[in-house]
């Protein structure tokens, strides 16, 4: 099967920085086998959509698809992703990238729009149709749209969200494209590329190999990681790239760089090992380290009053090993990062 950079780079992003248990690329529902859920409804997505956006601007997104149900038949999803939470579906994720390099073209500027529209609204009626959900995140990508493309249809994606929302849908439709795309998607999948191993992922492993040459050059090549992102710079903005990560995966991320570059001495470590210094300073109600004894068993050593509190994963830091506590709420994201700023400043010299 032919996979793209585009959808790769959706992959990782969908793994690591949205925490999807579950990603399939070029997924396409099975008409032989699969039930289709809520055919009326999901025929009356397509009347609705298909006569507003006519009306308003003389879109005629549908053209020859007649039938919802030829209009799935023809659906394809380039990435899908499931994250689940205390055994629940907890998000839904749906993406179609495009990649062109000149910018976004699927012919002139009312035919690219138009298929942007028609391949959201196919989504929707794919996952109410074959998952029976009204909720889930569907988004269109393109790290390159001019202007003339892309005012136009943020603006339809305005309308589209109010649209179903009228309709009784929580489905979230999103433009990741530009600024976005990078910002959102891009620098936050290559933060993540000294820590995946998995040789399925080839964006991360393209950006992997490039790094052996950049470390063997590196006065005329500049490496994929920490400085592209400008880690070193202490200004307000400086993660606002990775915003988009849950907490966790944040935190964890951050973690394994802080910990590679030996960034946290052995006496802030000690400090992190303490109940106190980690709610002052975190927010957080267990100590962030906890320092592994090697007589004891490892998956007992990670539960508190019964519970997993910590990851399962081990860090070496400032030459022991320890454990990161995995408890972390979004409220605690500013504690996190104004404590990176702050021992990141006092390691520039």
């Amino acid at each position: 099967m032919k996979i793209e950079i585009g959808e790769s780079l959706m992959l990782s992003w969908l793994r690591h920085v949205k925490g999807c248990q579950i990603v399939q690329l070029n997924w396409k529902p099975s008409t032989l086998s699969w039930d289709l859920f809520n055919e009326v409804e999901i025929e009356e997505i397509m009347t609705k959509t298909s006569k507003y956006f006519n009306l308003k601007y003389s879109l005629d997104i549908f053209k020859k698809n007649k039938s919802h149900f030829q209009l799935m038949q023809q659906g394809e999803i380039d990435a899908l992703g499931v994250s689940f939470k205390d055994a629940k579906i907890e998000n839904i994720y749906a993406v179609d990238i495009a990649f062109h390099e000149s910018g976004l073209n699927y012919g002139d500027k009312t035919e690219t729009i138009s298929r942007v529209i028609k391949k959201l609204v196919r989504t929707a009626m794919i996952i109410y149709g074959y998952f029976d959900l009204k909720v889930g995140t569907i988004i269109f990508a393109s790290p390159k749209v001019h202007n003339s493309v892309y005012n136009p249809l943020k603006n339809c994606l305005e309308d589209l969200n109010n649209l179903f929302n009228k309709m009784g849908y929580s489905f979230k439709f999103s433009l990741y494209v530009n600024d976005d795309f990078r910002e959102k998607i891009f620098e936050p999948v290559i933060s993540s590329a000294s820590s995946v191993a998995d040789t399925s992922e080839l964006f991360l492993r393209s950006i992997q190999m490039y790094n052996i040459f950049a470390d063997e050059q590196k006065s005329t090549r500049r490496r994929i990681n920490k400085e592209t992102l400008n880690y070193k710079t202490i200004k307000k903005n400086d993660y606002k790239s990775m915003k988009e990560m849950k907490i966790g995966v944040f935190v964890r991320t951050n973690m394994r760089r802080l910990a590679k570059e030996g960034i946290i001495t052995k006496e802030l470590a000690e400090q992190m090992t303490e109940y106190e210094y980690s709610k002052r300073v975190f927010n957080i109600n267990y100590p962030l380290l906890k320092k592994i004894d090697k007589n004891l068993p490892l998956s007992d050593q990670r539960k508190i009053k019964g519970r997993p509190r910590y990851w399962n994963e081990i860090f070496k830091i400032a030459g022991e090993e320890y454990f990161v506590c995995q408890e972390w709420y979004e409220y605690s994201r500013d504690n996190f990062i104004n404590w990176m700023r702050s021992v990141e400043k006092d390691n520039i010299k």
